[in-house]
């Protein structure tokens, strides 16, 4: 049996009580019980929880959005709403996964662990995403330093690069922010400074 620690948010505060005896009595670590209107007095660090179990009859994007954004867990939404768009605002909203039944204690261990792995993938792809960007953004910044430096030195691009390279290792920086550093102290410098 899973020895995950679950934060249950319910939209039905009776019907969440009972849902949470029932995961217990099926041997599962129920760490939080939450109504909707209570989200906002906790904290991630409050929950202690590994997963989120949101069971919503009338599920809202901006009310999933808020509950995945506050707490950053891996979030299993139930419902027993079938609706296309519903369904798509969920997902869009963060949801790992749209179970539309009721919680199933029998089926949740299954459940549980795919919405994790879904979840860290879905992570490591946002993960990847930001570290190309920003080196997509460094090899530009990079190329621009090196052009200045080029031209404010007359220097070889083999040079500037090499240049560059030095002052970042001894700086301790990465040559992406060097760049930087160089390109904001070259607009600095050649635009003149008003006074009051």
């Amino acid at each position: 049996m899973s020895k995950l620690k679950i934060a249950l948010i319910d939209d039905d505060f009776e019907r969440a009580e009972f849902v949470q005896q029932n995961l217990r009595a099926h041997g599962f670590d129920v760490v939080a019980c939450l109504s909707l209107e209570h989200l906002g007095d906790f904290q991630l660090e409050d929950l202690q929880a590994d997963v989120i179990l949101l069971d919503m009859d009338h599920p809202h994007r901006d009310l999933i959005e808020s509950c995945v954004s506050h707490f950053d867990l891996p979030t299993v939404l139930f419902t027993k709403n079938t609706h296309k768009d519903t369904i798509k605002q969920a997902i869009a909203a963060g949801v790992t996964a749209y179970i539309v039944d009721g919680i199933d204690p029998a089926r949740l261990d299954t459940i549980l662990e795919i919405s994790i792995e879904q979840y860290k993938k879905h992570k490591q792809l946002e993960s990847d995403l930001k570290e190309t960007k920003l080196k997509l953004a460094d090899r530009k910044d990079i190329e621009k330093a090196k052009v200045l430096l080029m031209q404010l030195h007359s220097l070889t691009e083999d040079t500037a690069f090499q240049l560059l390279r030095k002052n970042a290792m001894s700086h301790r920086i990465t040559m992406g922010e060097m760049a930087r550093r160089l390109i904001d102290a070259q607009q600095l410098l050649s635009h003149p400074i008003k006074e009051d």
